[in-house]
């Protein structure tokens, strides 16, 4: 059931406003994501007229290629994983909206969306909070040795007078944090991480206006500065063919020796093999990471097992909270479709949206 509490009372009434602008026309809604019960008995509830299908990853390309003959709205999958490909959008003749639950969209083919004047729309910054949260708790958890203290003590092994005679662990105070990639997540975690005074770098395509720096407390710096200055440097960038294998061997070894390195962007961005033999060369002091490539992670990833690595399953972002927004967004746009309007977050400006 959806709650209001959750999806947020305001944002509830300012949809059945729109809603009640006019008489909703009819929606079919094909969801590529698995079965969410928030989002079918929201849509029951919202869009009553509207059906709602759910097309499973193991579907054959018949089974897809039906499912989506006279959808008006695709529902991206949030895993990545079942792809909305040039066919299937081609197949979808009355279709107004793709509309993708998460931030990438790795799994829809935007350039075929818009050679068919297909909207694509994401939902920018709903889980911004989330992954700025878990790279600053990654980052604290490493410094802390928390991975390889948390099992030492569960074995019995008492790391105390070890830890203090080695000074095993540190504290963010006074080292430099560097941010890879500064959108919304990254500008999150500079405001989160400023409290435990760092100095914290950032890098990305276009510098910031210099007022925005000295209020967020950050210093820009080029690619390879970044590299060689950061003690604990967090990736955020998105996956493009510029950023594919941005941090490899040659970058590992630009990096400070006992740095931690952390990826909650994308794993196609960082070679696991060369960071695997950095952590176990000593050359980083550690090591997180929430997306894999593939994913979900398969056993032969070599950074399994490794002292001083966090590996969680791609959930930086999947907070209940980012959750019910993402659900708010899609919802919103949903009601614009069904009215004519054009919808928000839009990535293909060459659409007809």
């Amino acid at each position: 059931m959806v709650h209001e509490e959750a999806l947020g009372t305001a944002n509830l009434n300012e949809i059945r406003r729109v809603s009640e602008k006019q008489e909703v026309a009819n929606l079919r809604i094909v969801s590529f994501s698995p079965y969410l019960e928030e989002v079918a008995s929201g849509i029951a509830r919202l869009f009553p007229d509207a059906q709602l299908a759910i097309v499973p990853l193991d579907s054959s390309v018949e089974e897809k290629l039906k499912a989506v003959q006279d959808a008006t709205i695709l529902l991206g999958d949030y895993r990545q994983r079942n792809r909305i490909d040039k066919a299937i959008i081609q197949a979808a003749k009355n279709l107004k909206l793709i509309q993708q639950p998460t931030v990438g969209c790795e799994a829809v083919d935007i350039i075929a969306a818009t050679e068919f004047g297909v909207p694509v729309a994401n939902t920018a910054g709903f889980n911004s909070v989330g992954v700025a949260e878990h790279a600053l708790m990654m980052a604290l958890a490493l410094l802390k040795k928390v991975p390889k203290l948390s099992k030492e003590t569960c074995n019995c092994n008492w790391l105390q007078v070890e830890m203090v005679a080695t000074g095993g662990v540190w504290e963010l105070e006074g080292r430099t944090l560097g941010i890879l990639g500064f959108g919304r997540a990254g500008k999150e975690l500079a405001k989160r991480a400023r409290v435990f005074g760092p100095r914290i770098l950032y890098n990305k395509r276009s510098r910031l206006p210099e007022a925005e720096e000295r209020e967020l407390g950050i210093q820009y710096c080029s690619f390879d500065d970044i590299l060689a200055r950061s003690d604990i440097l967090s990736v955020h960038v998105p996956l493009t063919d510029e950023t594919k294998g941005m941090i490899g061997r040659e970058e590992i070894a630009r990096m400070k020796k006992g740095a931690i390195l952390l990826n909650l962007a994308r794993g196609e961005v960082v070679d696991a093999g060369a960071l695997a033999e950095a952590v176990k060369s000593g050359k980083l002091a550690g090591a997180g990471l929430d997306v894999f490539d593939p994913e979900p992670i398969t056993p032969g990833n070599p950074l399994i097992g490794l002292e001083n690595v966090m590996l969680t399953p791609h959930i930086a972002g999947a907070t209940a909270e980012s959750k019910a927004k993402s659900i708010r967004m899609c919802f919103d746009n949903f009601a614009r479709v069904a009215h004519g309007e054009k919808p928000v977050n839009i990535l293909n400006t060459d659409s007809d949206g």
